[in-house]
């Protein structure tokens, strides 16, 4: 059953992202592929099921791009598709199994200039917004690890809601990070909240073998403040039995989606203003 509710909420997502023949901007070269994995507690009255998928931070010389692993696998092959009936050919065939991910989010840094650009899917298409570049106030504080095979300095702050546990490594001289953060005089190769609800550490850091560039995809974008997006994808939680049956979906069906996004209720971040 929870896999019929993932591929459900999954088909609410592909009309957004199969567009065809949008024009892809391409921003600068990436120097570096950072590879990140997440882990994270979905639920947060349970903290037994904890889950796990690969994060990638693309570093140009000025820019950088934040995405899951699966998501930019998604987007490769959508991006080979000219046509609704290819599109519809492939969604349909049961022995593609097209990767899943729970975070369909892209997120721009310096992109533009001085700030944070981050779209993402929805039900009601592809919300994009903007904030500062400068969203954290770092504290350094004196502790040093080895973590992912670098010297590491420690930094906390508070963000979203959460307060939050950084290693930078000075080895890395790149202020960038997983997600939003940023701002640091070094990658930030492990991040977590000090509920341990969210946890990035870097798993490995590379140039990429041909040359790939970070781009952009020009598209109908929903401008919004990210206060307006936050209520939209509120709006869809507190509608969800009425979204899958426009489906067509049984009423099994709508019950256990409405189970499934309830035990969904722990963003990364709490505070959305």
């Amino acid at each position: 059953m929870r896999n019929l509710i993932i591929l459900l909420i999954l088909s609410f997502s592909l009309p957004s992202f199969a567009q065809f023949n949008n024009p892809i901007i391409e921003i600068e070269a990436m120097e570096l592929i950072a590879t990140y994995s997440l882990k994270w507690q979905e639920d947060s009255l349970n903290s037994d099921f904890i889950r796990q998928e690969d994060m990638l931070l693309f570093i140009g010389k000025n820019i950088s791009k934040f995405t899951s692993e699966n998501s930019y696998i998604l987007d490769t092959i959508f991006r080979k598709l000219s046509s609704w009936n290819e599109f519809n050919a492939l969604t349909s065939d049961r022995n593609n199994q097209l990767p899943h991910s729970a975070f369909r989010y892209k997120i721009l840094k310096n992109y533009p200039k001085s700030k944070i650009t981050c779209m993402e899917h929805s039900l009601d298409g592809t919300f994009k917004y903007e904030e500062n570049l400068e969203l954290v106030n770092w504290q350094l504080v004196g502790d040093t690890a080895t973590i992912a095979g670098y010297k590491a300095q420690k930094a906390i702050c508070i963000f979203g809601g959460r307060k939050w546990e950084a290693w930078f490594s000075p080895e890395l001289p790149f202020n960038d990070g997983p997600y939003k953060f940023n701002g640091l005089p070094g990658l930030i190769v492990k991040i977590f909240d000090t509920q341990m609800h969210y946890e990035f550490e870097l798993i490995s850091i590379k140039k990429p073998r041909n040359k790939l560039m970070i781009d952009y995809e020009e598209k109908s974008y929903i401008e919004a403040t990210k206060f307006e997006f936050f209520r939209a994808e509120d709006d869809f939680r507190a509608d969800i039995v009425n979204r899958v049956k426009e489906k067509g979906a049984s009423n099994n069906v709508q019950q256990a989606a409405a189970r499934n996004i309830k035990k969904r209720n722990n963003p990364i971040e709490l505070k959305r203003k």
